[in-house]
């Protein structure tokens, strides 16, 4: 995996992580990647099987923010308020 994707990775990790939908992640000295569910299950993945599995759950992410089911902790993503 290029640095770059790596870069991306990771991002998309942290934000995982910040959207509480990880309790957490690492890297391991391997190359590996060390994800940790809510159930405190400790999920061991390839770069690649990390790369999977992190764009699943960002898609699945978006959708249930796309459908209002759940609301996204983003810094700065304040309600919109009508002018009076």
């Amino acid at each position: 995996m290029s640095a770059s994707g790596r870069d991306y990775l990771t991002a998309m990790l942290d934000v995982l992580v910040y959207e509480n939908v990880l309790v957490a992640w690492r890297r391991l000295p391997s190359g590996c990647y060390m994800l940790v569910s809510h159930e405190g299950e400790e999920i061991r993945l390839t770069p690649q099987q990390a790369d999977a599995w992190t764009r699943g759950a960002f898609a699945v992410y978006l959708a249930l923010v796309d459908q209002r089911r759940i609301s996204p902790r983003i810094p700065g993503d304040t309600p919109h308020h009508q002018l009076e």
